[in-house]
């Protein structure tokens, strides 16, 4: 006789050992939330293109419209937890086809989605057209030069130059000339280039795990793809970041293979795009040079690394130069927002004045953030391995948006959560899965709880906007340094500062003494 007490049970195991009808069936529930949280109020038809909307003017006033916007970020979050749990484990073809057929529908449909993020996609439209049409340079013309441009009324920074770099402003003035004068042409090639470079991500990440973890490439994807912060940026807003990211997964891939002058030179088109790279390149630069075998290796590594890079800077930035301002150095180094060194500067201000509290602040976080690089550095090349690379990248890249960061944005995360994503469970992919959960609760904070009509005094909007976006993360975090194996581990190369024959090892084997 069948008991009928168990044929629920049975059932749910039944659904459980076909794991991509319930993926399916979670992507098919957040695939609803997109379309009817985001899409059909927001997208680029309905709002019939309006210059400078964003979701602030979009849900002024109307505290049930911003609830359920609130509301459908919490809910997407939540069935991506869901999803990642599904993902891990054993992995099958099936789960592959179930993961990538919703990442793919998803981000389709969302490049149909008005920017109401921000409007940088429109900037960089602009900047392409000044380049292409009216012969202008990005890196030291404003927007604001060419107010009859039809793209105009929808720029946001009109009075600044480019803060790119020469490979990013290359492929705007590409995509531009392509595009011509049509509006949706140019908003769907921009949002549609940042998508490939994010399927192109997916397949780096792929191919980075097939020779370091291929157990954990499903549930690494979908860390990374299936993100919702990512989508929302990514194919919504059409962030640029992810082609940043994109070279720096690249970087890894080469080190991986041990490529690398190619490494370095992916590493290099990365700080094209964004100057972030920068600040990885001498844990890349020492790992490969300790992995090379003689010092004949080495030395010719290091030649032609240098060589290659070299001519691939001057080769893009060759179009506009005019004198060393064209790379914009320091060009916004004064703009603080959302972030640590935005509440210090502010309540320094009061004692300092605006000019001392900015510059010692600044010089306080640029102290900080040379001094993470340095140890984190030393520990992977103490380990001299690609996985030491990523852990100490994600570790530099984390540690720069939670801290040392001055204007914080909440699409900067996508540059961790690359990485972390390629790392086995741990505290540091958890820090930057919480971190793209916490971020865009500073565009809730800004955008519904502050009157932009008469802005608070900045004192107030600064602590309120730090506080919502980093204080569970900077709760977390402190949780985690306070254990006592997290203080030993980063107390380890401290304690090599002692001695310091001990810790200009690295630096003697690079010079190849």
């Amino acid at each position: 006789m069948i008991n009928t007490f168990n044929t629920p049970r049975i059932a749910f195991l039944q659904l459980t050992a076909r794991r991509h009808v319930l993926l399916l069936a979670l992507g098919g529930l957040s695939a609803s939330f997109y379309l009817f949280g985001l899409l059909l109020p927001y997208n680029i038809f309905a709002l019939k293109a309006e210059p400078l909307l964003d979701i602030s003017k979009l849900t002024r006033h109307q505290p049930v419209t911003q609830a359920a916007f609130v509301f459908t970020f919490v809910a997407l979050f939540a069935l991506y937890y869901l999803a990642w749990r599904l993902c891990r484990g054993r992995q099958s073809r099936m789960m592959w086809i179930a993961l990538l057929t919703v990442v793919v529908v998803i981000n389709l449909a969302m490049l149909f989605l008005y920017p109401i993020g921000a409007a940088d996609i429109f900037d960089n439209i602009i900047r392409g057209r000044m380049t292409i049409y009216h012969a202008l340079n990005p890196f030291y013309d404003a927007p604001d030069a060419i107010r009859s441009d039809p793209f105009y009324p929808y720029v946001a920074w009109n009075y600044y130059p480019s803060a790119y770099g020469a490979l990013w402003e290359l492929l705007a003035s590409a995509l531009t000339f392509l595009a011509g004068n049509n509006f949706f042409a140019n908003f769907f090639a921009f949002k549609i280039l940042n998508l490939i470079f994010y399927f192109l991500s997916i397949v780096i990440i792929i191919a980075i795990l097939k020779r370091l973890a291929p157990h954990r490439a499903l549930q690494s994807v979908c860390l990374f793809a299936l993100n919702p912060l990512m989508i929302y940026e990514i194919a919504g807003n059409g962030h640029n970041d992810i082609v940043m990211a994109f070279f720096v997964l690249l970087a890894i891939h080469g080190l991986v293979r041990r490529r690398f002058t190619l490494s370095l030179l992916a590493l290099t088109a990365g700080a094209m795009i964004k100057f972030i790279p920068v600040l990885l390149t001498p844990i890349f630069l020492v790992v490969a040079r300790r992995l090379l075998p003689t010092r004949k290796e080495r030395f010719v590594f290091l030649i032609r690394t240098a060589l290659v890079c070299l001519t691939f800077v001057i080769a893009l930035y060759a179009p506009f130069w005019r004198g060393g301002d064209v790379l914009g150095v320091g060009r916004r180094s004064t703009l603080f927002t959302a972030s640590l060194p935005a509440l210090a500067q502010v309540q320094l201000e009061k004692i300092l004045g605006e000019a001392s509290s900015q510059q010692a602040v600044i010089w306080i976080a640029l102290a900080l953030t040379m001094m993470v690089i340095l140890i984190q550095t030393f520990q992977a090349w103490q380990a001299a391995s690609p996985e030491s690379v990523i852990r100490s990248s994600t570790f530099i890249l984390l540690f720069y948006l939670i801290f040392t960061c001055l204007w914080f944005q909440q699409w900067y995360v996508i540059w961790a959560l690359a990485l972390a994503a390629l790392l086995p469970e741990g505290v540091l992919g958890r820090i930057a899965a919480l971190l793209t959960y916490t971020a865009p609760w500073k565009m809730i904070a800004f955008d519904f709880f502050i009157n932009i009509d008469s802005l608070p005094p900045r004192i107030w909007r600064e602590t309120w906007l730090g506080l919502s976006t980093f204080g569970v993360a900077w709760l977390y975090v402190t949780y985690v340094a306070l254990r006592p194996s997290a203080m030993q581990i980063f107390l380890r190369p401290l304690r090599t500062l002692r001695n310091t024959k001990n810790f200009l090892v690295p630096l003697r084997e690079f010079c190849g003494k």
